[in-house]
């Protein structure tokens, strides 16, 4: 008796749609790369009941031909590939010939277009991937496609769309890629026969961020520069990033392109974290919009039906590549913030708020930071070989301290300027630690060897991790008893560390996932917080002076090894503001 069998023809267009389509967003997603490739200059989305009642997708692009458009929905039809090495050339965003079959296989769909060559255009009705009616009519060069009764013969996976503004938000999500990306054209969003987002499609990125995303986000960015010649050819990026105050915890706000395809790429947001170094705590992540050029055949777009994933042939040059970017960028910039309190009319307009969704309240004080000033090349390299160091323009008096935690001082041009005593203090023993020891962990004998209670899950943990260990400067042996003994530990926590916190500091930094150089830095910065003096500690004038100083010979005195500021800065300007002089 026969067990396998070959599936219908309708069942397999189900199945396979089922990996381009999940959602509303999906169908938006392939209807603006379709239009995008067909050379539009316009591109009008609409959506009924956040695309649950319809998509519509309206595009002046060269349209399809009359011979074209049937063929236009069978399975890996293209206009895009004709053999696999087109792959190594490509300069489209489709190329699989899956979006329009999948589509019109789990919807209702009608297809108006008329190709630049010719005198009238082509209606086409087809309902659940079959062709039910065609007609020749009458419009402009373009194409629009309306999607209806999405996944209306696949009940169960209507249930898995969500919520009206969920979906609306990923809907959102997907116009504003494109936007960013695509800023020569005119993008417009339409909800239930609302506007909701339009770009002037002038070919300037930083305005489609103001439309998107709020003048308050837009005005903290820095424009990425390129790093200098190293002899990566092919290689170009361009975008922004935020400067350190404007931070999140999570990697939402990063858009990643590469030849101005958005991906999903775990290298390229590793190396834009990486070049902040210190500058964001570990689980903090910057704005960023990065566009990155590269040859074609240096890259694998062929990966997923989603087209959202990609290889690189060469990671190790791109992602040092773009690490050297944004540690170029960052170099140039002054990153104490300004406190500043932003007038209710001059608040950002949130994406929540264009829908007329619920979001939390905004807090009334955001932040702000100005341009100049150096940033540190590297973290484990000496200071010796930088011999620029940073540009603070804090005077050495007067100095106040408040709340037994704070210094306060004033600049240069009369600008107030609050220290964080412990994150300065550790900002200078980190950069200390880092002259004297470079890439070097040198070890110190216990006089009394360490044998600590471990819990399972610890003892794992450190028999995982044993050499790890041992190359950030532990001594540190296994017991036939199933339990381990520390002989030395690294000579920066030698007098600093007490036995019952090594246990603690050992956790820390196995759990921490980087590479050994980033683990090296953790042990510089976890050395530099013991050594610090703390918040809550009263200080003498001198002691305070020391600290300013001393902070203004460091190479990057904005934030903590940790990635937390060091200072703010309240203006003379604000200030006058505030007590109605201006």
């Amino acid at each position: 008796m026969r067990h396998i069998f070959v599936l219908e023809e309708h069942t397999i267009g189900k199945i396979a749609a089922g990996e381009v389509v999940d959602r509303p967003a999906s169908v938006v997603k392939e209807l603006i790369e379709n239009s995008l490739d067909a050379g539009c200059r316009h591109v009008i989305v609409e959506l009924g009941d956040s695309g649950r009642d319809y998509i519509r997708v309206t595009d002046d692009g060269c349209g399809i031909s009359a011979e074209d458009v049937e063929v236009a929905f069978q399975k890996h039809a293209t206009s895009k590939i004709r053999k696999i090495e087109d792959l190594l050339t490509l300069n489209t965003l489709g190329f699989r010939g899956e979006a329009l079959p999948s589509i019109a296989a789990v919807s209702r769909m009608a297809v108006s277009t008329r190709h630049r060559d010719e005198d009238f255009g082509t209606f086409l009705s087809i309902d659940g991937g079959k062709i039910k009616e065609r007609r020749r009519i009458t419009r402009s060069i373009g194409t629009t496609i309306e999607v209806k009764s999405l996944f209306y013969n696949l009940p169960a996976r209507i249930g898995t769309i969500k919520s009206r503004s969920t979906e609306l938000r990923h809907i959102m999500d997907v116009f504003t890629i494109y936007a960013l990306i695509y800023p020569e054209i005119k993008f417009e969003l339409f909800h239930d026969g609302r506007m909701v987002l339009s770009t002037s499609g002038n070919g300037k990125m930083l305005d489609v961020i103001v439309k998107a995303f709020g003048h308050a986000v837009a005005k903290e960015l820095i424009e990425l520069e390129e790093p200098e010649p190293s002899g990566k050819t092919g290689l170009k990026l361009y975008g922004f990033v935020s400067k350190p105050a404007v931070s999140y915890s999570t990697r939402r706000y990063i858009f990643t392109y590469v030849n101005r395809r958005y991906v999903k790429n775990e290298l390229m947001v590793n190396a834009i974290k990486r070049g902040y170094r210190t500058l964001l705590p570990k689980n903090i992540y910057p704005f960023a919009v990065l566009s990155l050029q590269i040859e074609p055949s240096e890259i694998n777009v062929n990966i997923h039906p989603k087209k959202h994933e990609i290889a690189f042939f060469h990671p190790e040059s791109v992602f040092q590549f773009i690490v050297s970017s944004v540690s170029t960028t960052l170099r140039h910039a002054d990153l104490i913030p300004e406190v500043v309190q932003r007038a209710e009319k001059e608040r950002s307009v949130s994406r929540g708020e264009l829908f007329g969704l619920p979001e939390g309240k905004g807090k009334d004080i955001s932040v702000h930071i100005h341009v100049q000033s150096s940033f540190e090349p590297s973290e484990t390299e000496s200071g010796a070989n930088h011999p620029e160091m940073s540009c603070l323009d804090i005077l050495p008096a007067p100095l106040y301290q408040v709340l037994d935690s704070y210094i306060i001082a004033e600049s240069k041009s009369g600008d107030v300027i609050m220290i964080d005593q412990h994150a300065a203090a550790e900002r200078i023993n980190f950069e200390k630690l880092i002259a004297r020891y470079g890439r070097r962990i040198e070890k110190q004998a216990l006089l009394r060897p360490y044998v600590p209670e471990l819990s399972p899950n610890q003892l794992l943990l450190l028999r995982e991790n044993v050499q790890a260990l041992r190359d950030m400067g532990f001594d540190i042996e296994p017991l036939g008893d199933g339990s381990y003994i520390i002989r030395a530990i690294p000579v920066v926590f030698h007098g600093m560390v007490h036995e019952d916190e090594l246990m603690e500091i050992i956790q820390r930094l196995i759990e921490d996932r980087s590479r050994v150089e980033e683990r090296i830095k953790l042990v510089f910065a976890t050395a530099a917080c013991k050594a610090s003096i703390k918040a809550g500690e009263k200080l003498s004038y001198e002691s305070m002076r020391a600290i300013v100083e001393e902070l203004k010979k460091t190479k990057i005195p904005y934030t903590c090894p940790h990635g937390r500021p060091t200072m703010i800065r309240l203006t003379r300007k604000e200030i006058e503001k505030r007590f109605k002089r201006r």
